[in-house]
């Protein structure tokens, strides 16, 4: 048995040296046009596939020839469906492929990845968990015992909540409510499912059962789950929010039901004359909060709801609690990013002129992003110099960010699930203080404006809102293919070329005297597809999929240096000369014999770069485009 286990070692190590020559020594050579790819042995033992899958980064692992005709693809996809960092698009094409190879359905292979996920990555199980519940009600009775297992095991919490939420999709509320009564533990797991639970009806048949469990005699996990899931049962908001405000008064569970109440829709909320009395029992809750802790997000969500209050009270009672609640600690702003949108989850922060800040930066994405302020105005110099920075840190540790005194504030480059905290005094002047991730070609979209004010709780107080999320919208063709037609006449030149900027197709692109050369020239794009206005706008939504020779993105790898992205401009047999930004100063000519690895890469116009913009804005980019940057063209 020992002797077996050396022999086994042994063809893993070979077999790892083997892969890793390969990929180096017997690839073709640079000048050939074939796209290097790992070099990775399916039809070996189980040992030997898992430890090859394991040594290839994400993007390594995505190159790999992902085929449905045969069982040795099955290793693959399973490592695919559960690699942490995993695009959630990859996960659901992973599940589909293992239903087709192991004859089952995507929410059997769900299940079955939720229960292998590994230990320790909540973001894989909640990208499962997303998938899973979205699933046919059909598909999902047939994973039934298996949903049952899981939910009223001992497995992990998030898992079960997962579960749970599934099995809502097609069991009535009674049987499941007694099915987590009969399982130790299982009914908090049940109540902490019922927010992910995609059918607004199956949440809300679970009202009369978890709104009497809003109370200081229930025991606290039950009771911290049931706040939670009281905030989405659609139909039973004004008793949700007499229930909830019910608990702040007894002091019990005041963070919790605080959030509870944020997510509430305003208009469920009662009468300013009811909600005077509630913003003042929590303004005296906040008080007893010690003051190093007012930073941490419990103070913030009750803090944040002493605003909301305030908004909704009459307006001379508003500025001076909205002042109560903002005397008790600093300015902290909170900002997070859309999972695998490439966007800030807010597009719009507020603070007070010459007065201190805080920001709280989470990472909720797959990728690296950072969070950089800037002068008024000077966000695209700054996005243009962060493109042609080295991956090297600066003095700080920071990467990608310009040594300019444009930059005023900036923070480290964050990985998924990182937390940043940045302290710093507000600028001075009031105004629009553009911020960006800096990360390369994140900062065209990844956008958005410090509102510097010289009042800001008089600011707020006015009617101002509160910072919101941005709206997103995943266009497709189809939803915009019938309004092409008013393309002819009508549009707004000005509106569209303001698009064209802000957007940030301007960095890579140009129209008329506006833009620089680094992608295709846009001038006569129209013309260049027969004035067909659908295909300009599939190469917008889908920049991958048509893409040019001359733009097609390859990363090179020199050595044992980091490789870098860039177009091929001219092969000369023993030179290659490559663009990796806009301008001639961008260019480098290489050694081919320097050159250790190339391979094609998507596009670098990121998908979505729509999802921003209303349908009336898109058609005015698309006009400011037909027109070639002329204002007079008909």
């Amino acid at each position: 048995m020992k002797m077996r286990a050396v022999f086994q070692l042994l063809a893993v190590t070979t077999l790892g040296l083997l892969a890793c020559t390969a990929t180096a020594a017997d690839a073709p050579p640079a000048s050939a046009t074939k796209v290097e790819k790992p070099i990775v042995f399916l039809d070996k033992s189980p040992v030997i596939v898992k430890y090859q899958l394991g040594r290839l980064s994400n993007e390594q692992l995505l190159l790999v020839d992902r085929e449905t005709s045969h069982p040795k693809f099955i290793p693959l996809w399973e490592t695919i469906l559960v690699r942490p960092g995993m695009a959630a698009k990859f996960r659901s094409e992973a599940a589909d492929a293992l239903a087709k190879l192991n004859k089952s359905d995507a929410s059997a292979e769900l299940l079955a990845g939720i229960q292998r996920a590994p230990a320790g990555q909540p973001a894989v199980l909640a990208d499962l968990s997303k998938l899973l519940v979205t699933q046919k009600p059909e598909d999902l009775r047939k994973s039934q015992p298996g949903l049952e297992a899981l939910a009223g095991g001992d497995g992990p919490a998030a898992a079960r909540q997962a579960a749970f939420a599934a099995l809502i999709g097609i069991q009535p509320a009674d049987t499941l409510w007694a099915f987590a009564l009969g399982k130790p533990g299982a009914l908090a797991q049940l109540l902490a499912g019922i927010p992910l639970a995609p059918d607004a009806a199956k949440r809300s048949a679970f009202a009369a059962k978890v709104l009497p469990l809003l109370t200081p005699g229930t025991d606290a996990a039950t009771r911290k789950a049931a706040i939670a899931a009281a905030a989405k049962l659609p139909g039973s908001e004004p008793a949700a929010f007499t229930a909830l405000a019910r608990l702040v008064t007894t002091g019990t569970e005041v963070p919790s039901a605080a959030r509870a109440l944020l997510a509430l829709p305003r208009g469920s909320w009662p009468d300013a004359a009811l909600l005077k009395p509630l913003a003042d029992t929590l303004l005296e809750q906040a008080k007893k909060i010690p003051v190093p802790q007012r930073t941490q997000d419990d103070f913030l969500d009750i803090q944040q709801l002493g605003f909301q209050l305030a908004a909704k009270l009459p307006k001379e009672t508003t500025l001076q609690t909205r002042k109560s609640f903002s005397s008790l600690g600093v300015n902290v702003l909170r900002l997070g990013t859309l999972h695998e949108q490439m966007f800030f989850d807010k597009v719009q922060l507020v603070a007070e002129a010459g007065k201190p800040v805080e920001l709280i930066f989470h990472n909720s994405d797959a990728m690296q992003h950072n969070w950089v302020l800037t002068q008024t105005g000077a966000v695209d110099d700054i996005g243009l110099a962060a493109e042609k920075l080295p991956p090297q840190p600066d003095s700080q540790g920071r990467l990608y960010v310009p040594a300019s005194p444009k930059v005023l504030q900036a923070t480290k480059m964050l990985n998924p699930d990182d937390t940043v905290r940045l302290r710093f005094d507000a600028p001075k002047e009031p105004g629009d203080y553009p911020y960006l991730c800096t990360y390369p070609g994140h900062w065209q979209r990844m956008r958005g404006i410090l509102k510097v004010v010289p009042d800001l709780d008089a600011y707020l107080a006015q009617g101002h809102t509160e910072p919101a999320a941005p709206v997103i919208t995943e266009w497709k063709l189809a939803d915009l293919a019938a309004d092409l037609h008013q393309l002819g006449a009508g549009r707004n030149f000005a509106k569209g070329k303001s698009l064209f900027t802000t957007v940030g197709c301007i960095a890579c692109h140009k129209v008329g005297a506006d833009g620089v050369l680094w992608g295709p020239e846009l001038t006569g794009v129209f013309a260049k597809y027969k004035d067909d206005p659908q295909a300009v706008l599939v190469e917008i939504l889908e920049p991958s999929k048509n893409l040019e020779t001359r733009h097609r993105p390859i990363e090179f790898t020199l050595g044992d240096d980091e490789p870098f992205t860039g177009f091929l401009v001219k092969d000369d047999g023993e030179t290659l000369t490559i663009q990796t930004g806009p301008g001639e100063a961008m260019m480098k000519k290489l050694p081919k014999k320097d050159l250790k690895s190339r391979a094609q890469s998507l596009s670098i116009m990121p998908p979505g770069l729509l999802n921003l913009l209303n349908k009336e804005q898109i058609l005015d980019l698309l006009a400011f485009l037909k027109s070639g940057g002329d204002p007079k063209h008909p």
